[in-house]
């Protein structure tokens, strides 16, 4: 269905450029679920998944492709993107994606939008970026179309680690405002004019380095990525609890970060701060106020939450059921990871946003090196000896490694659903097409997602070839 709409004050002379979020996708959501203790939707029976505020459908039409057994539906105001995405499925011969031109007000009028009720909801790169009243909207249509147990992803800017750039992109929009030219020049001219301000000394720039892009000259699509995240009228940084509370009032229960390293304390948190956030929790301290804890302890930037919606009986797994769905995860190392003989000494680190997080390679050298065989199960990995005495340690390596983009959680049905065919012809499609990327990507069937393409297809090819099988 093709419905005119609008939404006043968001830009459209300028489309996003195609950036594929992993985060989105339902295994990945299932995985970290899981790993929390919660029931995950069953990925192995029929789902719908629906993205609301989908811009050209990169993440919908890859979401079908490589799972077959969801309904992938995808909804924006934006008639020129959503055929963009009505395209790239037709091209891609994906039959379990469809599109809606409607706005967020316009899903709630009428049983005639044939929007059905979803296990999955997404709202990427939206909810700051809206007015007040499209926020309400949005949870309207969680509430009336979130099933009880299904899983809400919502990314927002948050405090305080955006709040202090409110000055910066209202001068952006403000030296902008007579240009002429399109958004996206508007973005670069505006950008270089905040670069020109840094270079001479100003008192911001000096307390805030990273706030601006790491490099000059802004390609196309980082222009177009730069407009629509700071020259729309409406650009709210939201405190967590505010955010907590109103998804309460939509039926609706924090679960944890789809980053799944901000799951774990010592990986995300500064050493001095874990024992006070400890205290906190024994204290009886609410998710909210924990959150909020975390929030200032990184100066969080912009937060991507999982949310379920209350169901009778609660979402939290017993005990034996948490134990039986983690031995029963699937995983695979990409082609981010080292090849070759893992060494026994040493340390691995990553970047983090509190720094550089460092894990001993004894730790992580027996599963990358079980791994380097062929996927295996958590059941695998925990029976290896290095973990024989503390076996939910596999849970905290699988989801850092998930994290760092070294290994990824297989679909469920993965032995015994297809997707590698659609996946393979979707692929092709991407390779030729003119759109602007952040970055080229792989749709891999197995995962149910896709992943980065190695600069010059440096990576280890056989796995990338399994991926797609």
């Amino acid at each position: 269905m093709t419905r005119s709409s609008s939404a006043p004050g968001y830009i459209t002379d300028t489309g996003y450029p195609w950036h594929f979020h992993r985060e989105t996708m339902p295994a990945w959501s299932a995985a970290i679920l899981t790993a929390l203790g919660r029931r995950a939707p069953d990925l192995t029976r029929p789902y719908t998944w629906l993205e609301l505020g989908c811009g050209s459908g990169l993440d919908v039409v890859v979401g079908a492709a490589t799972n077959p057994q969801g309904r992938f539906i995808g909804i924006d105001f934006n008639a020129q993107a959503i055929e963009q995405g009505r395209a790239l499925a037709r091209d891609a011969g994906v039959g379990n994606a469809c599109f809606h031109c409607l706005g967020f007000e316009q899903v709630l009028e009428a049983s005639e939008n044939g929007i059905p009720a979803c296990d999955f909801l997404v709202v990427h790169g939206v909810y700051s970026w809206v007015s007040a009243e499209a926020r309400t909207a949005i949870r309207r249509i969680v509430a009336r179309k979130l099933k009880p147990g299904g899983v809400l992803y919502l990314s927002y800017l948050s405090h305080p680690g955006f709040a202090s750039f409110a000055a910066a992109r209202r001068l952006m929009r403000m030296v902008a405002a007579d240009s002429s030219c399109t958004s996206a020049d508007k973005a670069r001219s505006a950008m270089a004019f905040l670069q020109r301000m840094s270079d001479a000394g100003a008192g911001y720039f000096q307390d805030h380095p990273g706030m601006l892009p790491a490099t000059q000259p802004i390609d196309d699509a980082t222009a177009a990525f730069l407009a629509h995240e700071y020259l729309n009228e409406h650009w709210d940084v939201l405190h967590t609890a505010d955010v907590m509370a109103e998804l309460a009032e939509a039926g609706c229960e924090y679960a944890g970060s789809a980053a799944p390293c901000e799951n774990i304390d010592s990986a995300s948190m500064p050493p001095a701060t874990q024992g006070m956030l400890e205290e906190l929790r024994r204290s009886g301290a609410d998710a909210a106020v924990v959150e909020t804890f975390k929030d200032l302890a990184r100066n969080q930037t912009q937060r991507c939450d999982i949310y379920q919606r209350r169901r009778p009986g609660g979402n939290l797994l017993s005990d034996p059921a948490h134990q039986t769905g983690l031995l029963g995860q699937r995983v695979c190392l990409l082609p981010a990871a080292p090849a070759g003989p893992i060494p026994a000494r040493g340390s691995i680190t990553f970047s983090s946003r509190i720094g550089p997080v460092s894990l001993p390679m004894g730790d992580v050298a027996p599963l990358l090196a079980l791994l380097q065989d062929g996927p295996c199960s958590y059941a695998d990995l925990a029976g290896l000896s290095a973990y024989a005495r503390r076996p939910g340690f596999v849970n905290l390596l699988l989801q850092i490694l998930a994290w760092a983009g070294w290994l990824q959680f297989l679909r469920p049905d993965a032995h015994s659903a297809g997707g590698a065919e659609c996946a393979s012809r979707l692929n092709a499609v991407l390779a030729r097409s003119p759109a602007p990327f952040s970055g080229p990507i792989l749709a891999a069937a197995a995962i149910g997602s896709a992943i980065p393409v190695p600069d010059g297809s440096a990576g280890d090819m056989l796995r990338l070839e399994w991926l797609g099988s």
